[in-house]
This record gives C-alpha cells, structure tokens and sequence, in this order.
C-alpha cells in the first residue's frame, strides 16, 4: 500500500519532502502534485530507477520523460547550448506552463517548472532534475487527486496537497536548438509570445 503525506500546497513542510527525497535517492518512485494534474517521480540518475518508473506507467521505454526542475539554473546545469533567449524565456514563464525541449548529454530533454510549490520544493530538496510523468496507466485519463493517482499507478509515496486544478490547461511545448524555437504543442502560453520574445532575447 502506498503511504500518503498530507502536503500544505503553499508552505510544504520540510520534512514531508525530505522524506520523499529520501525515497528518490533509494529509487523508490513517488506522487507529486503539479498545477495541472498528479504525477510520478524519479531520480533518473539512481540506476534502476528510470526502468521502474516507465514499468509504473505501462509505456513504451523509447518515449522520453520529461524533467521537473526547481529553476532555471537546475536545467542550465544539463543543457549544452544555453543562450540568452532562452534566459528570457525561463525568466516569463518559469514557473508556469512551459515545457522547453533542449539538448543534453542523454540526448533531447523536455525540461518543466510547474507553478507549484510542493513540485519545486522536491526538486530543489533532491539538489537536481528528476523525472516526471503523468500519474496514470498510459492512455487511460489524468488523475487530479493524490487517492485517483494511488490508484492508478504503483509508487512509494503520494505527497497529498488536494486536488488539482478543474479546467487545467496543458504547458505549451517547444525545442530549442541554437537560435532556433520550434513548436511541439500548443499550450497555455502563445507559441507567437514565445518567439518574440526568443528573439528579443538573443538581441539584447
């Protein structure tokens, strides 16, 4: 049975996510809330732990798993080419509704800082990206309370901080490659904002 720790959504107790740190850095898989819907986590860099979590799912290993980051400077850490767009970019709309897919050393990387307390408390408590996906079977829907994404998916631990949003709208999803933005998924955010402000950035 998973064990579930009540979470306040905007003051995060310490030692809730320290516990769930504690279970990451053990490969264990864990719930986490996000401003959109339930997901599961892991450290992706503990062996082992990247294979349990996709098994959890039920999808294909050749899909990438998008990474839940604290900030800004977390995904800076890992991307090869960084430039001063995508500074302006992180600086709008991090955190929040933006998904950015950059080049790393395991290859190209979705990367996401949800606007919610208890998801960034996590990752800047594990000091590093983890691994992040919806907490549902693939193909069967999005679960918006930590009890629905128990009992969807096998984890560790549900951090429990209530439900989620009822009418949440997706994050936009682009590639950066360079001085390049190219659109995967139309979100929240405008891809046309996106771009100007893309190219402001490398201007200034």
């Amino acid at each position: 049975m998973i064990q579930t720790l009540e979470i306040d959504r905007e003051h995060p107790a310490a030692e809730a996510l320290e516990r769930a740190r504690d279970t990451l850095r053990a490969g264990g898989l864990v719930i986490v809330p996000t401003e959109t819907v339930y997901g599961i986590a892991c450290d992706p860099s503990v062996p082992g732990a990247l294979d349990k979590l996709i098994a959890a799912k039920g999808r294909d290993g050749d899909k990438p798993i998008a990474r839940l980051a604290a900030d800004g400077e977390q995904v800076k850490a890992t991307a090869l080419n960084w430039n001063a767009g995508l500074e302006a970019l992180t600086e709008k709309w991090w955190p929040g509704p933006l998904t950015i897919v950059l080049e790393t050393a395991d290859g190209w990387t979705g990367y996401r800082v949800p606007d919610h307390p208890v998801a960034i408390g996590l990752a800047k408590s594990c000091g590093r990206t983890l691994a992040l996906t919806s907490a549902n079977l693939s193909g069967e829907p999005d679960t918006k309370t930590a009890a629905e994404a128990s009992a969807a998916v096998a984890a560790d631990l549900a951090l429990d901080s209530g439900p989620s949003a009822e009418q949440a709208i997706p994050s936009t999803v682009i590639k950066v490659d360079g001085g390049r933005v190219e659109p995967l998924r139309e979100g929240k955010v405008p891809f046309v904002e996106i771009e100007k402000l893309f190219k402001q950035g490398l201007e200034r």
